[in-house]
C-alpha cells in the first residue's frame, strides 16, 4: 500500500528548477503561433486548373512546366473529341499520338501510357511527368534521359570454344 502513495508523492510535488517549466511553456506557445498564409499560386497553374475544369480533366500528379501541360491536356482532349464517334475506341491509338507529338515537340524518349486501369512505377527526367484522367481514361506521359553510346575502341574477346 506504501508504493502507490510514494508515486502520488512524486507527482503531486513541484519541480525543483522553474526556469525549466518556463522555458517549455515559452517553447509551447511559440509551437502555437499561427502560421504565415501560404504563398498565393503564380497565375499560369490558376489558368492551368481553370482549364482543367473546363475540359473536364483531373490532373492526379505532375512534375511539368504549365505550357506543356496546357499542351498535353489540349491534345488530348481534342483526341478523345475525335474519336468519340468510334465505336471501337482504341487506347493505344490516343497514346501513340501524344507519344508522337512530344517527341516532335521536345525531343525524344517520351513514353505514353492511356487506359482505364493500370499501375505504374517509372523513373522520368526532372520536368517531363503528367498523370491525369478524362472522364474515365487516365494518361501517363513521361519523358526518359537519352545518353549517346560510346563506341569502345577494342571489340570485346570472342571466346573460342572447342567442339
Amino acid at each position: 500500500m506504501e508504493r502507490p502513495e510514494l508515486e502520488n508523492e512524486r507527482r503531486r510535488r513541484p519541480p525543483k528548477d522553474k526556469e525549466k517549466v518556463v522555458q517549455c511553456a515559452a517553447k509551447r506557445m511559440l509551437a502555437l503561433v499561427p502560421a504565415t498564409k501560404p504563398p498565393a499560386p503564380p497565375a499560369n497553374h490558376v489558368q492551368l486548373a481553370a482549364l482543367a475544369v473546363d475540359l473536364n480533366v483531373r490532373m492526379r500528379s505532375a512534375d511539368m512546366p504549365a505550357a506543356m501541360q496546357e499542351r498535353v491536356i489540349r491534345h488530348s482532349r481534342v483526341l478523345l473529341d475525335t474519336n468519340a464517334d468510334n465505336k471501337r475506341f482504341n487506347p493505344t491509338h490516343l497514346a501513340m499520338c501524344l507519344k508522337k507529338e512530344f517527341d516532335a515537340l521536345y525531343g525524344p524518349a517520351w513514353h505514353c501510357i492511356v487506359g482505364k486501369s493500370f499501375g505504374s512505377f517509372v523513373t522520368h527526367a526532372s520536368g517531363g511527368f503528367v498523370y491525369f484522367s478524362i472522364d474515365k481514361l487516365s494518361f501517363l506521359l513521361f519523358k526518359t534521359e537519352v545518353r549517346p553510346v560510346v563506341a569502345t575502341k577494342k571489340p570485346p574477346l570472342l571466346l573460342k570454344y572447342k567442339s
